[in-house]
């Protein structure tokens, strides 16, 4: 999984440009810059979207990707979601993700 600050410093390397030059071209801080790289905060899209206007490039290039969870699940309950997803013509990780954001009765569980 890549956060902002692995993808901003992937692009740097690629333009070869440093902080300071980053800082000088989207107006955000250095300080700013090195908090992303180091993951201390996700920044604020406002933020982003200066950075991203300085490389010429698109905000979305610089979303950390997606969390993803590894969850021990029995093999009756994975079996139930399996059956569920086939007859609700759904994708297994789509009814999965539905679950977490709606909850469990919204699935007839």
């Amino acid at each position: 999984m890549y956060t902002t600050g692995d993808k901003l410093l992937n692009v740097m390397k690629e333009e070869e440009i440093g902080i300071a030059e980053l800082s000088r071209i989207s107006a955000v801080p250095e300080r700013t810059i090195l908090d992303i790289m180091a993951g201390v905060k996700e920044p604020e899209l406002g933020v982003m979207c200066k950075i991203a206007e300085g490389l010429g490039i698109c905000v979305h290039e610089l979303r950390a990707d997606e969390e993803r969870y590894a969850v021990s699940v029995p093999k009756d309950t994975l079996a139930k979601l399996i059956v569920v997803s086939e007859i609700n013509k759904v994708e297994l990780e789509e009814l999965i993700h539905s679950i977490l954001e709606q909850g469990i009765e919204d699935h007839y569980f």
